[in-house]
């Protein structure tokens, strides 16, 4: 019955270990009656009675007593009753106090069967070795290769969601899943969230295995993205990308071991072995107890934003670990923006270091970008869109953060010098907002509000003066070089080149932000993915000036999907389209955020607005309303959104039939402050702002890091994929390049006819240096100017 157990801080330490020999542990803020009590105000989020640690049947069960922020077993939320072990970390509320089970006296009878077993986490993923509390090794049944099975008479697929369908039996060979036609399960032509092969099952080992082919949206197992080949067991469910249909893995003699709840752990097992076993040469691998105290400090807190805990590996044997794209590393990291070998970790005694093996798109500490150091418990580790964290036992954790950005912005204010006098003008007013993974964001206000100046700032290619803007808890400003892969930006105008196809405009932005190792073959597979996804297949071979202007915004926003961002800011790109193509765009925004990613949009019809998950109001730089939309018609008492701006400015508009037009903008600022302060008084504004930013805890000035230029291997290569694009919008553009070769001998000859045989020689000397002079810069500038606004997104 005798537990002990430890408190831990982040940055303090372990604190003292504490003994307990009564049944009954209770935990909360009331001093006088919980055996361990936390201060109310250092740990607001802990109620007064939190929790209770209780023995029974031969182990201890913690139960939550109702609490107001939960409690937190291993990183899951207790709903029920539910078993700890050694090692296991228990959390107070979000971001609250941590205990860690340092030992505790088992009885040699187990649980009772009415309690819940517990979801399986990374912390106990195995049976403990020995006393040690934070290394587990693998359980038995993963480290023994599986008897064989009779797979093809016990396995097959049902369609969750849809009894409808009759389920499809595996056989001894491998089922395709996808649009394809040729696919053994095919889906609808118009359901852009499967790819066209999207997936593969296969048999091996006596059981089945899951291969995501390179899809656009992606894999999951158990709602878990997938980047290896990961092994099925009974009852698992395959989604064909988020928000795609599901099917279900039905095979009663192939029940998942213990252990087997983290799906890229399953993959990682199965990558180390020639079945879906450990092989013999790795007998003590090793997987790592998360220090969740740590990994807060990097993400947000509340269980649907958490990112996926991808894999936990430990060095066992060996001294390097290699990170990449290829199946052969030991740590495979899927997304063209990863090169085939990364970068590798290295354990020197007790430290590990990290060496990036001269990657495309680098490795990044911390939002820094390194070449060779070494990484500290409380570092961040940046590859892509994943994150690595090292545990002070030296064991590595994986997390992907895909389908997993939020965005918050913290006092955000913008002020530029005032052109039309002295001082300085405010475009935005002390702006907060929190947007949440996945979330289809848009931006309303009056021509000036301060719409394009806010999404700029949000996403870094104008920063704001002063506050903060964080991706996952990261300084967009001082992280930008690592953090711009996971963003896209699709400006008001389209800076696409006219003169290219649909393919090859979406080919060369493949070869400038991919990784230089990604085949012509990958290339061609991404780019017939995005094409897909945007309703543009069947223009693929078409000049871009040739398509409407719908089409020309859908190629616009197939060019930042490429790397595959995850969030996409989109800046009025619904301006000048007929209302059917604009209903037709804003639903593929909405198909693109179900899909896995967070859209933010300004713009100014109302006729679609209802499609927004929520909506920022903006009236001169001020934030006069964050929420559904549904409640911004309630708070601005509008009937309907068309009648929207007109009640924001209606005040305006009655003070100037009172005072004159004269003092218009005084009135306009001096009502959207009175909005601004009606809306801080909002339940939506506690809920939508006040509450998730409370979890951020306490910010530090923002800064501009100093960007990182290109290595001479980096600059050539993308000095010879513009050239080549350049060369080739040149010579599809064929009246400028009959200009461009026809003017010297023009010039030339005329010159000739003026000057006599006998007249000197200076005029011609003098119309020479023109020429050249006039050649020179007339046409450099005119080409300057045209690729501008392009480089300046290239440069992002």
């Amino acid at each position: 019955m005798n537990i002990i157990l430890s408190e831990e801080r982040a940055g303090a330490g372990q604190k003292p270990e504490r003994s307990f020999s009564q049944p009954v542990i209770l935990a909360g803020r009331d001093s006088s009656e919980c055996d361990i009590h936390f201060d109310k105000e250092l740990f607001p989020m802990v109620s007064r009675k939190h929790a209770e640690l209780r023995w029974q049947g031969g182990t201890w069960f913690l139960v939550d007593l109702n609490s107001s922020y939960g409690v937190y077993l291993n990183g899951q939320k207790v709903s029920s009753p539910q078993p700890v072990a050694v090692g296991s970390m228990i959390q107070f509320g979000t971001d609250g106090p941590m205990l860690r089970v340092v030992w505790f006296e088992a009885a040699p009878d187990r649980a009772p069967q009415e309690i819940e077993r517990p979801a399986i986490s990374p912390e106990n993923l195995g049976a403990p070795v020995n006393a040690a509390p934070v290394l587990n090794t693998l359980p038995q049944n993963l480290s023994t290769p599986p008897q064989k099975l009779p797979v093809a008479e016990t396995a097959q697929l049902d369609f969750v969601g849809d009894e409808s369908k009759p389920s499809f039996r595996l056989s001894a060979g491998s089922a395709w899943l996808g649009r394809e036609a040729g696919c053994s399960i095919v889906f609808q032509s118009n359901n852009t969230t499967v790819s066209r092969r999207h997936a593969e099952i296969r048999p091996e080992a006596g059981g089945y295995v899951l291969e995501d082919n390179k899809s656009f949206n992606g894999t999951l197992v158990n709602e878990q993205r997938i980047s290896t080949i990961t092994p099925l067991y009974h009852n698992d469910q395959v989604r064909l990308g988020v928000g795609g249909p599901v099917l279900r893995f039905n095979s009663p003699l192939r029940m998942p071991p213990a252990g087997a709840d983290i799906a890229g752990q399953r993959g990682l097992i199965a990558s180390h072995t020639a079945n879906i076993s450990i092989a013999a040469h790795h007998p003590d691998w090793q997987t790592m107890v998360l220090q969740l105290d740590a990994a807060a400090n990097f993400f947000p807190s509340k269980d649907s934003e958490q990112p996926q805990l991808l894999m936990s590996i430990a060095f066992g044997n060996t001294k390097q670990l290699t990170i990449g794209r290829d199946e052969k590393n030991d740590i495979k990291l899927d997304g063209l923006q990863i090169s085939k070998r990364h970068a590798r970790l290295l354990q020197n005694g007790s430290e590990i270091v990290i060496d990036d093996l001269k990657s495309t798109n680098g490795v990044f500490i911390n939002g820094k970008r390194v070449s060779r150091q070494t990484i500290l418990p409380t570092d961040a580790v940046q590859i892509g869109t994943f994150m690595l964290q090292v545990d002070p036992a030296g064991n590595i954790s994986v997390y992907d953060t895909r389908s997993k950005t939020r965005i918050d912005a913290v006092n955000i204010s913008t002020e530029v010098k005032n052109r039309a006098g002295s001082g300085k003008i405010k475009l935005l007013d002390s702006i907060s907002l929190s947007i949440q993974p996945n979330e289809f964001v848009g931006f309303l206000g009056p021509s000036g509000a301060g719409k394009s100046t806010l999404m700029e700032a949000m996403n870094g290619m104008r920063p704001a003066s002063s506050g903060n803007v964080l991706v996952n808890n990261l300084d967009l400003y001082r992280s930008l070089d690592s953090l711009k892969q996971s963003i896209g930006y699709v400006p008001q105008d389209d800076i696409i080149h006219r003169e290219l196809s649909v393919y090859r405009t979406l080919y060369y932005v493949a070869k400038l932000r991919l990784s230089r190792d990604v085949s012509r073959a990958e290339i061609k597979q991404i780019v017939d993915e995005v094409l897909d996804v945007t309703g543009l297949a069947e223009r693929r071979n078409l000049p871009v000036h040739q398509l409407s202007g719908g089409q020309r915004k859908r190629v616009s926003i197939a060019v930042e999907l490429i790397t595959k961002p995850s969030v996409i800011f989109l800046d009025e790109p619904t301006s000048g389209l007929d209302p059917a193509a604009e209903e037709r765009i804003m639903k593929l925004f909405r198909q693109i955020a179900e899909s896995g990613r967070t859209i933010i949009l300004t713009t100014h019809a109302m006729e679609n607005v209802r499609l927004f998950d929520k909506i920022v109001v903006l009236m001169c730089g001020k934030l006069a309303f964050y929420g559904k939309p549904e409640d911004a018609l309630k708070h601005l008492q509008a009937s309907s959104f068309k009648d929207l701006y007109a009640r924001l400015e209606k005040p305006v508009d009655d003070g100037v039939k009172q005072h004159g037009e004269a003092n218009r903008r005084q009135l306009t600022e001096q009502a959207a402050e009175e909005w601004k302060q009606k809306f801080l008084a909002t339940p939506q504004y506690a809920n939508n702002v006040h509450a998730p930013l409370n979890e951020l805890g306490k910010l530090k000035l923002t800064g501009i890091r100093k960007k990182r230029r290109l290595g001479i291997f980096g600059a050539m290569s993308q000095w010879l994929t513009l050239s080549r694009r350049y060369l080739e919008v040149l010579f599809k553009d064929k009246l400028t390049l009959f200009i461009l070769f026809a003017q010297a001998p023009i010039i030339a000859l005329l010159t000739f006819f003026v000057m006599g045989a006998n007249q000197p020689r200076d005029f011609a000397y003098f119309v020479l240096a023109l020429v050249a002079f006039w050649f020179g810069t007339s046409v450099s500038a005119r080409e300057i100017i045209r690729e501008q606004p392009v480089y300046r997104r290239e440069r992002m």
